[in-house]
């Protein structure tokens, strides 16, 4: 743990630095070398693929203190920043940090969906047929009836919410459209009221019918078996059943996302049992997001192999009332009632029921990650009025965005692992386990931790990487800019270098050295052509033998420089006030520090390929067509 909280700090430390230099006015480079930025070398071409090194800084073991996507995030914001409004701008452009974010994180759990069916179904039915699973593939149902009580399977017990109100048509299939698919939780609540729901899957077979006894509150499952021939194999019923069901789209995970970012809702926010068992869930996905140990045998650690949890810890997630590692201001914040800014120094605002009524509204004309911006402005501004406009508009905004984003993740979790996801699998456990009483969904839960680990981090870590392809070229962009500078900055000092040389050239024409003006030219074609060029780049090699007549740096002639430009440009360096000026140590140590990075870094490498052949005294030199190539840091 120690490891990875310097690794981060080193990460984090870094990019604040690399955010210093980019932030710097374009004012502290002289116009002589800006007209050359234009042929500045291919920024892919010196920083390549070299960028994803960073990534590997941050994979390494994390605790349950905070979950994976949500240290990745923190580094996302710092490096991208964040959108600079006044208090009275209401919205953020499209091409702000944070919204550039959301659009990466919603683009990423789109991908995200195309495998969720495929990953979920086939972890669910290697725990039933692999291994230790509870029948074989050639299995067949033992029984045509099976009863069985929504807490039996009802992970969220979403089914004590009506479908008809405001956060019922959040956490169910939307009525419409109609998909040709089956909307088993809203026609599990539509049993509610006496009349059966049969599920007949997408090639003509009923699977099952489910009528509601309400008497002994549970379903009586009949059917199992198919009809007159009294056969049906479990492996077949399994694939009727996935293949058939309604599925999740990315339109359901934005409600469900905007669900836990704002809260809300007739029924949601009172419903008591629905609330423990979301707290319940949400502190399992916490933990099991929040898994990040070291591969074994392997030094490399990446996004693919990173999670190897050990059965006996993944398990103990599973103890729902466990809260190590939770935030339990989070949960009494949704008990209370409130939303809770935690960016905006923990201010708190009363839920208003109207704002996710409102999303759900827009939803119905306008495409949901458009009305999710409508929404979250107006909560924000909701937020700022009751704080009296003590506190940014902006920053409540940027506070509810994070939330959103962090939430997508755990809202597909969560509408993956709702009830019709675990019907066919307790309906099986309940059979061939020959279970006759209750059992309660939580507890099994606990013998598919497996399937559920498996099917969590497979989405989990799917949704990390496609976000990660998209967040890495604004990583590149903001590494780029960065590298921008330091060529332009290394430009800059063979400018002044060779300007330097150049006069020295001048003097020596002007003592009427023979063949000056073919020197001469040579340096003017070695600055156009060399400026244009990608670093690094030749120098002549006489301009090397004449720059042994330079002086050469100095610390101290560096320090008195800055000293009197600092003077002239109005900065005291004297005492003031009576006191003593520390101006001059924090030059002498920015020179010092400066020196000793050329020093320890700064190289030179030469070659050439024929000796250079010096004349007669007084006499010219002479110069054959070897180059001397000069790579450096420094010179």
């Amino acid at each position: 743990m120690a490891n990875l909280k310097k690794t981060k700090r080193k990460l984090q430390s870094k990019i604040e630095a690399i955010k210093k230099i980019n932030d710097k006015p374009e004012e502290i480079f002289d116009d002589v070398s800006d007209k050359y930025l234009s042929n500045v070398p291919d920024i892919n071409s010196i920083v390549g693929k070299k960028v994803d090194s960073i990534n590997k800084k941050i994979n390494q073991k994390i605790q349950n203190s905070k979950d994976i996507f949500s240290d990745m995030l923190d580094i996302t914001n710092q490096f991208m920043g964040s959108e600079k409004n006044s208090k009275n701008n209401i919205k953020q452009s499209n091409n702000s940090p944070k919204q550039k974010i959301k659009k990466h994180a919603i683009t990423a759990m789109e991908t995200t969906l195309n495998s969720a069916k495929e990953i979920a179904v086939k972890n669910i039915s290697e725990s039933l047929f692999m291994g230790e699973g509870i029948c074989g593939t050639e299995s067949v149902f033992s029984g045509d009836t099976i009863t069985l009580r929504p807490n039996e399977f009802d992970l969220l017990d979403s089914l004590t919410i009506d479908p008809d109100s405001s956060c019922g048509k959040i956490i169910y299939e939307p009525k419409s459209p109609d998909i040709n698919k089956q909307k088993v939780n809203r026609n599990l609540y539509d049993a509610f009221g006496g009349t059966p729901y049969t599920f007949t899957s997408n090639n003509g077979k009923d699977l099952f019918t489910a009528t509601w006894d309400s008497g002994n509150q549970r379903y009586n499952i009949t059917g199992l078996t198919q009809g007159a021939s009294g056969v049906t194999k479990v492996q077949e019923f399994i694939s009727d059943y996935y293949s058939s069901m309604e599925f999740p789209d990315i339109n359901h995970i934005i409600k469900t996302a905007m669900l836990l970012t704002i809260q809300g809702g007739s029924q949601c926010g009172d419903s008591k049992k629905f609330n423990l068992s979301l707290d319940k869930v949400m502190r399992l996905l916490k933990k099991l997001m929040s898994i990040c140990n070291a591969p074994q045998n392997t030094n490399q650690v990446n996004a693919i192999n990173m999670f190897d949890e050990t059965d006996e810890d993944v398990e103990f997630y599973f103890d729902f009332d466990d809260v190590e590692g939770i935030d339990l201001d989070d949960e009494d914040a949704r008990y209370r009632r409130v939303l809770r800014f935690k960016d905006c120094y923990n201010f708190e605002i009363p839920v208003d029921n109207t704002h996710i009524e409102d999303f759900i509204y827009l939803t119905k004309s306008k495409n949901p990650k458009l009305a999710v911006d409508d929404i979250l402005n107006k909560v924000a501004l909701d937020a700022t009025q009751q704080s009296d406009s003590g506190l940014s508009l902006n920053d409540f905004l940027n506070n509810l965005l994070n939330n959103f984003i962090l939430s997508l993740p755990k809202a597909l979790m969560i509408t993956i692992l709702s009830g019709k996801l675990f019907l066919p699998l307790v309906v099986l456990y309940k059979m061939f386990k020959s279970i006759v009483g209750s059992i309660d969904i939580k507890e099994l839960a606990k013998k598919f931790y497996k399937a559920i680990t498996k099917t969590v981090k497979e989405l989990f870590w799917l949704f990390i990487r496609e976000f990660w392809k998209l967040i890495k070229s604004d990583l590149l962009a903001f590494v780029s800019k960065l590298v921008q500078k330091i060529i332009k900055n290394k430009y800059k000092r063979y400018l002044t270098i060779i300007t330097a040389l150049i006069a020295l050239l001048k003097k020596i024409l002007e003592e009427k050295i023979d063949n000056c003006y073919e020197l001469f030219q040579t340096v003017l074609n070695t600055l156009n052509s060399s400026l244009s060029m990608k670093v690094p780049m030749n120098v002549p090699s006489i301009l090397l033998t004449l720059s042994e007549g330079l002086p050469g740096f100095s610390q101290d002639r560096a320090y008195m420089n800055i000293m009197e430009r600092l003077e002239a440009s109005g900065v005291p360096t004297g005492p003031l006030y009576g006191e003593s000026n520390d101006i001059g140590n924090l030059v002498k140590s920015l020179i010092d520090g400066h020196t000793e990075e050329h020093d320890t870094n700064g190289f030179i490498k030469t070659t050439n390929s024929l000796p250079i052949i010096s004349g007669n005294a007084g006499g010219p030199i002479v110069i054959p067509p070897g180059m001397l190539n000069i790579v450096g840091k420094s010179f």
